[in-house]
């Protein structure tokens, strides 16, 4: 059985059970992401999350971004979830807004940096096979398919991956090309949220939402 899968219209229900299998048994498989392809794992597979980062060549202590497929996931990983958030993804999820959000104590992951970090991001994106899989999967931990420091892949051709390497690959054809997303923080307890890097949602879209957000200072 051949590793690349193209996905069409007849196989999306095959294709998404046969993703579940493989994150259940804690492979790395890819899938499309809007502009780019990812590599994908169960977020709370310690030893899965690994392999991502070795694929990527990832240096240590790097976090890997955590996707999940509906917003009222987020209280049950974040302890700071308040309706500033609230407010902000309601407007923008699913797409292409990143927020860095402090974790549950009691989470069992590490997304690559020895549970070092005092957040960790996370999105809810806008694809549709993605988000059928998140659906069924639950928090999946993610990063660009592709040598850290290297542009995204937008074909799957050039997924640097041995075949031995990742279970599967699901083609979704040539990706669009498209800007990064846009990330938002809360530098401190009771301050207002900061626009790290502003992408695909610019701060003006953002301040229509919260007029509070502002941006990073240089």
């Amino acid at each position: 059985m051949s590793n690349i899968v193209k996905l069409n219209t007849r196989n999306k229900t095959a294709v998404r059970d046969r993703a579940l299998v493989a994150l259940l048994q804690g492979e790395v498989i890819v899938v499309a992401g809007e502009h780019g392809y990812l590599y994908l794992c169960d977020a709370f597979n310690q030893i899965a999350v690994g392999r991502l980062h070795e694929l990527r060549g990832d240096q240590p202590g790097i976090a890997a971004q955590v996707l999940i497929g509906k917003v009222n996931a987020v209280s049950g990983l974040a302890t700071d979830f308040d309706s500033d958030w609230q407010k902000v993804v309601s407007a923008f999820w699913p797409g292409l807004l990143t927020i860095q959000l402090a974790p549950q104590a009691a989470l069992s992951w590490d997304l690559g940096d020895g549970r070092a970090l005092a957040e960790f991001a996370v999105r809810v994106p806008q694809r549709e096979f993605l988000l059928s899989l998140l659906a069924k999967s639950g928090p999946l931990a993610a990063a660009s398919a592709a040598i850290a420091g290297q542009a995204p892949n937008r074909d799957i051709t050039y997924i640097p991956a041995m075949p031995s390497e990742v279970v599967l690959l699901v083609d979704e054809g040539v990706l669009p090309e498209g800007p990064a997303s846009t990330v938002l923080r809360r530098e401190k307890i009771g301050g207002p949220l900061v626009a790290q890097r502003v992408g695909a949602i610019s701060l003006e879209q953002l301040q229509e939402v919260l007029p509070t957000i502002v941006a990073q200072k240089p």
